[in-house]
């Protein structure tokens, strides 16, 4: 079903969590949090509002870095 809003939908909490966490790897300005959208009874990722306590969690603030490392080392060496 598609939702009005023209945002991408995840089917599950964990597919928008992950989805959040690929955000803050990949773009300046990451989603703060994801949410359950009443219309189309999916999740969405949004840039409003409180940051999601799971961006606070040692072990995906470490996972953030490393593989936001990793791919600048990526993009000086070339590849894609």
């Amino acid at each position: 079903m598609d939702c009005s809003s023209k945002k991408k939908q995840y089917y599950t909490e964990d597919e928008a969590a992950e989805a959040l966490i690929r955000s803050h790897i990949r773009f300046a300005r990451p989603a703060l949090s994801y949410y359950l959208c009443a219309e189309c009874a999916q999740f969405h990722l949004t840039s409003r509002g409180p940051q999601h306590p799971l961006l606070d969690q040692p072990e995906v603030v470490e996972r953030i870095h490393n593989e936001q490392q990793s791919q600048d080392w990526s993009h000086r060496l070339g590849r894609k």
